[in-house]
């Protein structure tokens, strides 16, 4: 009996794990109608600057960019989870605006567990992305979205319900998930917004 015990709390223990929330933390996956005010941006995300268009928008190209996922049970709780960075597609890709199938840890991103979160569970997600590598890449242990300087954004906060182990891969995909694009870093805001103030003080002087 004492033997059985402890037997039962480590099944308990794997059973739990087995049961926690998972997702395919990629947007190249086929998805439906796009939930953003553009239904021709898709799941991308865009360059500094772009219109959210597959036609005429700029996908967001370079391996040195990376996309992690927040997840909650609100839209007040959203936490990063580290493991699953995962780096976009290098300069020269003929898929721009996507990142890679695999994270920082060469694991598959395909898929990507939710702590806390549980099958049936409608859970709330995020995406957010920055340059990684011009802040200090894997050196940096405090390489954060929020820490991060230069070109970044988020997306928008969305839904998503946690499928049960076993459904359909077309159920784990982010679905909700709309496109966007990085925005510069509000220094160099600031900074083009003196110019065109200067700009203006100079017309009127003359």
């Amino acid at each position: 009996m004492k033997k059985l015990i402890p037997l039962l709390m480590l099944l308990g223990g794997v059973v739990s794990g087995f049961s926690q929330g998972q997702v395919t933390f990629r947007n190249s996956v086929q998805a439906t109608v796009d939930p953003g005010p553009n239904t021709n941006a898709a799941h991308w995300v865009y360059a500094v600057g772009s219109p959210l268009d597959q036609t005429t928008g700029v996908g967001l190209k370079g391996s040195q960019y990376v996309a992690e996922l927040y997840a909650g049970a609100s839209s007040g709780s959203l936490t990063p989870i580290a493991a699953s960075i995962s780096r976009f597609r290098g300069s020269t890709t003929l898929n721009p605006g996507r990142w890679g199938n695999i994270t920082l840890a060469n694991i598959s991103n395909d898929p990507i567990t939710m702590a806390g979160l549980l099958p049936g569970q409608t859970a709330f997600l995020q995406v957010a992305v920055w340059d990684f590598d011009a802040n200090g890449g894997v050196g940096n242990v405090n390489n954060t979205y929020e820490n991060a300087t230069g070109a970044k954004n988020t997306s928008f906060v969305f839904t998503y319900k946690v499928p049960a182990p076993g459904d359909p891969p077309a159920l784990f995909v982010m679905e909700n998930l709309a496109g966007f694009a990085l925005v510069p870093e509000p220094s160099a805001i600031a900074l083009g917004i003196m110019g065109v103030a200067g700009l203006l003080l100079i017309r009127r002087r003359k």
